[in-house]
């Protein structure tokens, strides 16, 4: 392998790394997996991306 042919699967391998953590973060602090927002109601999976906190 050369030079520019690692750089650029560093470049990528971090990328990846950045959205799986971003993803793990947004998980562990309760937000949900999906692009609807906090209001899904119409969202197919309302009851599991946004689950209720139990108390």
């Amino acid at each position: 392998m050369n030079l520019p042919t690692i750089l650029i699967g560093l470049i990528v391998l971090g990328v990846f790394v950045a959205i799986v953590g971003t993803s793990i973060r947004n998980h562990k602090n309760g937000k949900g997996g999906c692009s609807c927002g906090d209001s899904c109601g119409g969202c197919a999976c309302a009851g599991m991306c946004h689950p209720e906190e139990k108390k």
